[in-house]
């Protein structure tokens, strides 16, 4: 049997050897497998599931983003430049930073990339009435200084010693100002894309298809790039993606972890397990579940469950992926351990708090498909200290928006990313201040106002010692006062044609490296 690449054991991201291939797939188009639909690809801003956001990156881009596949193994951290080239604080300013941009870049329509658009994108998301929340609005932005054309200053209320990292997210991605003024309604913004990444807009085919095709005028195409046309197809049910995949009908799938055997036996697919900063996560809805609103109760539900079992089942057996809470490497604290599986510990917290016969929770709501699985085996540890789940359910991605808009989840799995990587982007989580906050920590914590004064603190705080100070002690609440289930770090498992050259998937599963990817001749 093939081996798997598993990226996740040998620490780094080794380059695959490809053959090409004959098959079903057309030789210059390549396409990658979405498991949720795409209602929105023509406003990044409005980016709501992984899919959405994987699709903008190939369409739009932002001053500067963290991961390049064409860097040597082991050299891929650090900011890398986009549309900015260029950055950094001004002098004798801490509320203020400096970008420099691109030359001659252009816009899908060919109308050139200059400061305008950067103020434009930039300041939109902060006009009174715009309906988003969730994708950009931490940032404490004021304004946007045009210096001239190509350098603009970016000014904030307060310090914000990440700026450069919060630029990367796709609230951020810079869009053609003209066009969407002469679009005016933000309904139809949705589905009208201009930005000015490797691939533009061809068609979309609701709940089927967005087929792009390669933007020739893309400032950054590697000297192999041959792609002609990129195709995002949504296939909902994984075993069937895998099968197309093994039918050379598409290029690449994202696996469950017990798929990943059956693909590494398939003729002319390689299979990688790649590291990644996809936390899986069970949220606490403590307004709708009166017993949640004891942090015991929360304590013992971390307690109950066997996370060296869970990352056996489901992500390789690499224990070091267990969660300790929501903040990733290198910024956890080193202090604190993952929650031990304690059944005894776990009914003494439960009989403390008043619920010795332990009591029911209606429904765990699985918000995506790879969250299923690990949302199972939650329900089937706590049901032996006494907590009754009704009912695992898969959610429509239409009742998902909806009820999260309105923090209406019910206990709730969700994989959630870290693409920036950064303490207080991580916590952002669990902030009161993230629209999509279904837990009502806020409401029912009494530590949530203290954690939150230090997170208040730690996004202006320039001095790293003090940063670390607060970053430790935020986490140790997040430990006492659990708003969430912490379970492990989700690995990447890809199943990708052999023919591709130049993939390496992102650690944040919110995007890939589109212009890197090529078709091996």
């Amino acid at each position: 049997m093939k081996k798997p690449i598993n990226l996740l054991r040998h620490g780094i991201l080794p380059a695959f050897a490809l053959t090409a291939i004959a098959g079903a797939v057309q030789a210059n188009t390549v396409t990658y497998v979405l498991y949720e639909t795409i209602d929105v690809f023509g406003d990044p801003v409005m980016n709501v599931n992984y899919s959405e956001q994987m699709v903008s990156k190939a369409m739009f881009e932002p001053l500067v983003w963290d991961f390049d596949a064409r860097a040597p193994d082991g050299e891929k951290s650090g900011l890398r430049s986009a549309l900015a080239t260029e950055w950094g604080p001004v002098e004798g300013n801490e509320n203020a930073w400096w970008f420099k941009l691109r030359e001659g870049v252009t816009f899908h329509n060919g109308v050139p990339f200059t400061a305008e658009a950067v103020k434009w994108s930039i300041e939109r998301p902060f006009q009174e009435g715009f309906p988003s929340g969730d994708k950009f609005l931490d940032v404490p932005i004021d304004h946007v200084e045009i210096v001239n054309d190509h350098e603009v200053i970016i000014h904030t209320t307060e310090p914000v010693p990440i700026l450069p990292e919060r630029l990367s997210r796709n609230g951020a991605f810079i869009m053609e100002p003209g066009h969407y003024e002469a679009i005016g309604s933000i309904d139809d913004m949705r589905l009208n894309p201009m930005g000015t990444g490797p691939y533009k807009f061809n068609e979309y085919r609701a709940d089927d298809r967005l087929i792009l095709d390669r933007n020739d005028d893309y400032w950054g195409w590697p000297e192999e790039a041959n792609i002609q046309q990129l195709v995002f197809r949504n296939i909902p049910e994984e075993s069937t993606a895998l099968a197309e995949l093994i039918d050379k009908n598409v290029d690449f799938v994202r696996l469950r972890p017990d798929l990943v055997e059956t693909a590494e036996r398939a003729d002319g697919v390689t299979t990688i397990v790649a590291p990644s900063l996809v936390r899986g996560m069970l949220g606490f809805n403590m307004d709708m579940y009166e017993e949640l609103r004891d942090p015991r109760v929360r304590q013992a539900l971390n307690y109950a469950i066997d996370r060296e079992e869970m990352v056996d089942a489901l992500a390789f057996g690499n224990q070091d992926l267990q969660m300790v809470n929501v903040v990733n490497a290198p910024n956890d604290n080193p202090n604190l351990d993952p929650f031990p599986f304690d059944l005894e510990k776990a009914m003494e917290l439960l009989a403390e708090a008043g619920y010795p016969d332990g009591f029911t929770i209606d429904t765990i709501d699985v918000m995506t498909p790879e969250s299923f699985n690990y949302a199972e085996i939650a329900a089937a540890y706590w049901q032996a200290i006494g907590v009754n789940v009704g009912e695992v359910r898969q959610l429509d991605w239409s009742v998902v928006r909806e009820r999260w808009a309105q923090r209406t989840l019910s206990v709730h799995a969700f994989a959630w990313s870290a693409a920036e990587n950064t303490p207080e982007t991580d916590m952002w989580a669990v902030h009161n201040g993230r629209q999509t906050n279904s837990t009502h920590w806020a409401t029912y914590s009494d530590r949530y106002q203290e954690w939150e004064d230090m997170y208040s603190e730690l996004v202006v705080t320039i001095d790293a010692d003090r940063r670390q100070e607060l970053n430790y002690a935020m986490q140790e609440i997040l430990h006492e006062d659990p708003p969430w289930l912490y379970t492990y770090l989700m690995p990447i498992p890809m199943g990708v044609n052999e023919r591709i050259g130049g993939y390496y998937p992102h650690p944040s599963m919110l995007l890939e490296d589109w212009a890197s990817i090529y078709v091996k001749e």
